[in-house]
C-alpha cells in the first residue's frame, strides 16, 4: 500500500508538473479542451500508474548443498549436507515476537499507514463537510428559472454563478443586479459544465488530493484541473463568436470576479488565471495538429510514468550474506592454510565439488533467498595445470584475474550471463568474507586459489532437467526430494492438505539421537489434514510452497498409523517449492498414514500434500542405502 502510494504520487506529480509548467504554451497552441484532457490523463496517474514494476518469483528451492569427494581410487563419494542444521544468530534475533514482549508493537509501515489514513480522513471531512453545509445554504431558495433539466436559484451565499450538486445539480446565481446578456452567458457557461460532467471530474480530483494529502503537487494538480475545465468551457462558448462578442464574454467573467471577495467559484478566479483565460479567449485557435498532440501526450505521459516508477522504485538487490545468496568456498578451520588450499584444488585425496541452485541473478538459493531456481550448478576449484584440456577464459573481478574452466558438459554456457554473474558474486563475496566464529584469513585463501587454480564449471542443469535425489529404506520404501518446477505435472489421486498451517516450535536440533528427534516431532508437531491410505502404485508428495524468514526451516514426519511407526522423517527442510516424496514398500501398501509438521519457530507455512500415481521407474540399486531412479510422469 505504501509503495503504491509513493509510486502513484511520484508519477502523478511528474506528469502534472510537466503540464502545469507548459500550461500556457500547450493550451495556446492546441486549445483549452485538449489541455483539459491532457491534465486529466496526468491526474489519473495519481491512482493508476501506467507502469507496474512486478517481479513474480515463485520460490522453487530445496536449499540442499551437496559436496562430492573422490576417494584415493578416484571413486566419487557423495556427501549431502542439508544446510541449516543450526541457524545463524541473525535468525534468533529476528524470531523475537510480541508474545515474548507481552504486547503488540506496531511496525514502521503500520505507523506510516495509520498517519496517512488519519490525514486522508481529515481531508475528506474537511472537503465534504464544508461542501454539504454550503450546498444546503446555497440552494434553499425557490427556483427562478430552468435550463434543460437544471433548476436555477438565487442565493446570498454565492458571489458568482456556479453549478452545485452531482446527481441533481442546480445552477446558483448570486443575488445581484445582472443584465440579461450576462445572465444568458452565465447560464450557458454552467450548462456546458453540466454537459462535460465537470462536477464529477472535480470530485475525482478532490479524492486524489485527499489520498495524496501529503504531496504538495496534488494541491497544484487539483487547482490545475479547475482552471483547465474553465479553458474547455470558454473555448466551447467562444469558438464561433466574433472578437467583440469574445470581449463581452470576458467582461462578464471579470465582472463576477471583481465582485467576489473569495475568488473561489467557476467564474471568479485569481488574476493570473483570469489573464490566462482572457488570452486564450481572444486567441483564434485553428485546432491544427490535435491528432499529433494526442499521440504525443499519450507517449509523453507513459514515458514519464515508466521512467519515474522504474528508476525510483526499481528493487535494489539485497546485500549478499552467507544465508542470503552468498556463495562461499569451503574452508576447514581444523586444517592448516596450505592443507585447505591443497584440499580445494584437489591435490590431496579429496576435492569438494559443490552442487547448488542459483537464481536469475547468480545468487545461491538459500534460507533467506527463497526464489525461483534458474540453474543447478556443479562447480569446484582445480589446479591450473590439470585443466589444460578444458575451455578456459579469464575474468577480472575486484582487480583480480580469475581463470574459469568449462568442462565438455558445460561448454555451451561459457558466455552465459547468469553463470558469469554467479562467478562474480562468489569471488566478490569470498574476498569480503570474515568468519564470525573462527579467526582465519579467508581473503588470502581465495587469492591463493585464484593464483594457483581455476574455477571449474563442471555441469549446468536447467529446471526442465531437475531430477529427484532418491534413496531406499530397509522396508523397501523409496523416499526422495527435488525442487519442482512448472515442468513437474502431477495428477492428484487423494488431496490431503492444501493451504496455510500454523506450525508449533520444536527443538529438534537440540536432540542428538534420531529416534528421540522423531518421537519429539510426532508428539509436538501438528497433523496436516486427515489420515489417508496409500494404495499400491501411489506415491505421497509433500510440496513446501512458502516459508518465512522467521521460520525458514520446518520438520516433517510421515507416520504409519497402522503400525504406529514413523516411516520417514525430514528435518530442517529449508526450501520453498521443494517436493518430498514417499513410495511405500510392499508391506506398507494400503496402510493408513498421517503427516505431522513443526518449525524451528512458531509461524505460518504453506504446504500441499497429496498422493499421485507412481511413474514408471528404472531402479538400479548401487548399495543398501542408494538407488538411482529415472521417473517419467
Amino acid at each position: 500500500m505504501i509503495k503504491w502510494l509513493l509510486m502513484t504520487s511520484l508519477t502523478g506529480s511528474v506528469a502534472s508538473l510537466l503540464f502545469i509548467l507548459l500550461r500556457t504554451k500547450l493550451a495556446s497552441k492546441y486549445g483549452g479542451r485538449w489541455y483539459y484532457y491532457a491534465s486529466l490523463m496526468a491526474l489519473s496517474l495519481f491512482i493508476l500508474p501506467l507502469h507496474f514494476n512486478v517481479s513474480i518469483n515463485q520460490p522453487l528451492s530445496s536449499f540442499y548443498e551437496k559436496q562430492v569427494q573422490p576417494d584415493s581410487t578416484s571413486a566419487v563419494i557423495e556427501m549431502t549436507a542439508a544446510i541449516g542444521t543450526s541457524m545463524p544468530d541473525q535468525t534468533a534475533s529476528a524470531s523475537t515476537t510480541s508474545e515474548n514482549q507481552g504486547f503488540s508493537i506496531l511496525s514502521v509501515d503500520q505507523w506510516i499507514l495509520g498517519i496517512w489514513m488519519v490525514g486522508c480522513l481529515a481531508m475528506l471531512y474537511r472537503y465534504f463537510f464544508a461542501y454539504f453545509r454550503f450546498k444546503k445554504q446555497a440552494i434553499q431558495s425557490s427556483p427562478i428559472d430552468r435550463v434543460g433539466d437544471l433548476k436555477v436559484v438565487v442565493s446570498d451565499y454565492v458571489h458568482s454563478p456556479m453549478l452545485i450538486g452531482f446527481f441533481k445539480p442546480t445552477i446558483v446565481m448570486p443575488n445581484a443586479n445582472i443584465n440579461a446578456e450576462d445572465y444568458k452567458l452565465a447560464l450557458q457557461h454552467e450548462w456546458i459544465h453540466y454537459k462535460q460532467r465537470d462536477a464529477w471530474i472535480k470530485l475525482m480530483a478532490v479524492l486524489v488530493n485527499c489520498l495524496h494529502w501529503f504531496n504538495p503537487v496534488s494541491y497544484l494538480a487539483l487547482a490545475n484541473i479547475s482552471e483547465a475545465c474553465e479553458y474547455a468551457v470558454d473555448e466551447q462558448i467562444t469558438k464561433d463568436l466574433k472578437t467583440t462578442e469574445k470581449k463581452r464574454y470576458s467582461e462578464m467573467i471579470l465582472h463576477f470576479a471583481s465582485s467576489s471577495p473569495v475568488l473561489n467559484s467557476n467564474l471568479a478566479q485569481p488574476k493570473k488565471q483570469l489573464y490566462r483565460r482572457f488570452s486564450l479567449i481572444m486567441k483564434r485557435n485553428t485546432g491544427s495538429g490535435k491528432t499529433v498532440l494526442g499521440i504525443f501526450l499519450v507517449v509523453l505521459i507513459a514515458t514519464v510514468s515508466v521512467f519515474s516508477s522504474s528508476v525510483v522504485f526499481a528493487e535494489k538487490s539485497k546485500p549478499l550474506t552467507e544465508y542470503s545468496g552468498g556463495i562461499k568456498t569451503y574452508y576447514n578451520t581444523f586444517e592448516t592454510f596450505e592443507e585447505n588450499v591443497e584440499f580445494a584444488l584437489g591435490t590431496k585425496w579429496t576435492r569438494i565439488r559443490t552442487i547448488l541452485y542459483i537464481d536469475a541473478d547468480g545468487r545461491k538459493i538459500d534460507y533467506f533467498n527463497r526464489t525461483e531456481p534458474y540453474y543447478e550448478i556443479e562447480k569446484y576449484w582445480k589446479k591450473k595445470e590439470s585443466a589444460v584440456n578444458m575451455i578456459n577464459k579469464t575474468m577480472s573481478i575486484e582487480g583480480h584475474t580469475v581463470t574459469v574452466a568449462f568442462s565438455e558438459r558445460a561448454k555451451d554456457y561459457i558466455d552465459d550471463k547468469v553463470i558469469k554473474q554467479m562467478i562474480v558474486n562468489q569471488i566478490t563475496f569470498d574476498l569480503d568474507y570474515q568468519d564470525p566464529k573462527f579467526n582465519y584469513n579467508h581473503q588470502a585463501f581465495i587469492k591463493e586459489l585464484m593464483k594457483r587454480g581455476v574455477y571449474v564449471i563442471e555441469e549446468v542443469i536447467t529446471p526442465k532437467q531437475f531430477t529427484y535425489s532418491l534413496s531406499q529404506k530397509t522396508s523397501g520404501a523409496i523416499v526422495g526430494h527435488k525442487m519442482y518446477t512448472s515442468y513437474d505435472k502431477k495428477i492428484k489421486i487423494t488431496d490431503i492438505f492444501n493451504g496455510k498451517a500454523k506450525l508449533p516450535k520444536t527443538d529438534i536440533n537440540e536432540i542428538n539421537q534420531i529416534n528421540q528427534a522423531e518421537e519429539t516431532l510426532a508428539n509436538q508437531g501438528v497433523q496436516l489434514g486427515a489420515a489417508f491410505v496409500i494404495k499400491s502404485g501411489e506415491t505421497l508428495a509433500i510440496d513446501i510452497k512458502e516459508l518465512t524468514d522467521k521460520m525458514p526451516t520446518i520438520n516433517l514426519a510421515i507416520i504409519d498409523e497402522t503400525t504406529g511407526k514413523i516411516v520417514d522423517s525430514i528435518f530442517n527442510a529449508s526450501s520453498t517449492w521443494s517436493r518430498h516424496i514417499y513410495t511405500p514398500g510392499k508391506n506398507e501398501v494400503n496402510h493408513s498414514f498421517k503427516v505431522v509438521a513443526s518449525g524451528e519457530e512458531q509461524d505460518q507455512a504453506v504446504l500441499e500434500i497429496y498422493t499421485y500415481k507412481t511413474g514408471k521407474e528404472e531402479v538400479s540399486i548401487t548399495n543398501k542405502e542408494e538407488v538411482k531412479v529415472n521417473i517419467t510422469n
